[in-house]
């Protein structure tokens, strides 16, 4: 077995320290073992001007087995992280499903047997829970989940001992993003920009119509809602590698949620946000007003749902969604009820959207 990453030697110990105080506590008879950790959500996610993002917040969440109610959420934590020490003293990898797998039992008698995690929802709480506890994002501790981001364009990545031409056949084909960010390495970016689409199958579009060679652009997709590594590669190419980063999603609340992700972050990831947000990234589209601007067909449109007018309503409340541009296009929204998809676009012929709409957007906005 291959020596153990100084890295992971760290993590380990801050594992070891965080059982070596429950123990003491439980000796101790005198004191209630117990795990303070920050808490995550929304009444927990301030708004930084300064950072220009999403961070967290001082409130913090008090988890220890003196309540019947308690006594599940403080042990799932405690077997989370002795199986991230297992997964680290093995030198092995896993993603978030493997990890609830790997803790899977039952507990209770035979009158009364019940399974340790009520949904992988629960396993994958106790993961960011020991994300919290250690200071470590979990990548540094080799979980990771299932890789859905896709880039092509001129840029070249090295994972482990082999060099990833992201360039070739990039009109027929794009590279999945490893989701163990932390062993990838950018080798050289020849790129004047970066281009985000939400969803794979728009990017497939673009990149087939010869866009990539034509304004020498990389494309990128977390193929909805973008996974980590998907944001850190944005982050670096902007911040790093200087690259400009502009990103197209769905005309609808969702799909704004999502653009946003890349920008300003979110609530349920909002204490790893300094990783994760790509504040100058620019979100150009689509805008619920480039439905009429371009003359979208009233076919190709959806009615908004209860559930999409309420989420709008919602986000127009948002401290960090004050801007005049975006009140103004919610508004829009709200009054028009309707939405768009960027697939939607093909009602004007399959190119249109990569040589006529994307084109102005990114004129307009000064990339091109």
């Amino acid at each position: 077995m291959a020596a153990i990453d100084k890295r992971h030697k760290e993590t380990i110990g801050k594992i070891k320290l965080i059982m070596k105080d429950i123990c003491k506590d439980v000796l101790s008879e005198k004191k209630m073992p117990s795990l303070d950790i920050t808490k995550i959500g929304y009444d927990n996610t301030v708004w930084s001007e300064e950072k220009r993002m999403l961070t967290i917040g001082t409130k913090t969440v008090h988890i220890s087995p003196d309540t019947t109610k308690k006594i599940p959420t403080f042990s799932q934590y405690i077997v989370m992280s002795n199986a991230v020490r297992k997964l680290l003293d093995e030198e092995m990898e896993s993603t978030i499903r493997g990890m609830y797998y790997a803790t899977l039992s039952t507990v209770g008698d035979e009158g009364n047997k019940q399974k340790f995690w009520t949904s992988q929802d629960a396993s994958d709480d106790a993961i960011k829970a020991v994300e919290l506890l250690t200071g470590v994002p979990r990548e540094e501790f080799s979980v990771t989940s299932k890789p859905k981001g896709m880039i092509s364009g001129p840029i070249l990545l090295r994972v482990g001992g082999d060099i990833i031409d992201c360039n070739l056949g990039s009109r027929a084909t794009s590279q999945l993003i490893p989701t163990n960010i932390m062993d990838v390495e950018i080798v050289d970016v020849k790129a004047d920009f970066v281009m985000v689409v939400e969803k794979d199958t728009v990017l497939n579009n673009i990149r087939k119509s010869g866009f990539i060679q034509k304004y020498n652009a990389i494309l990128m997709t977390g193929s909805g809602e973008p996974d980590r590594a998907t944001r850190m590669m944005v982050k670096t190419l902007n911040e790093v590698w200087k690259k400009p980063v502009v990103v197209f999603a769905d005309a609808d609340p969702w799909g704004l949620g999502i653009a946003l992700r890349y920008k300003i972050g979110s609530e349920s990831l909002s204490y790893d946000s300094d990783r994760l947000v790509t504040p100058d990234a620019m979100v150009l589209g689509m805008m619920f007003s480039d439905i009429y601007d371009y003359n979208i067909p009233e076919v190709a449109r959806l009615a908004a749902s209860e559930e999409d007018l309420n989420r709008a309503i919602d986000m127009k409340k948002k401290q960090w969604l004050k801007d005049k541009k975006w009140q103004k296009e919610l508004s829009l929204f709200l009054k028009n009820k309707e939405k768009c998809e960027l697939d939607a676009f093909f009602k004007h012929g399959f190119r249109y959207l990569a040589e006529t709409y994307l084109p102005q957007k990114l004129r307009e906005s000064g990339i091109l």
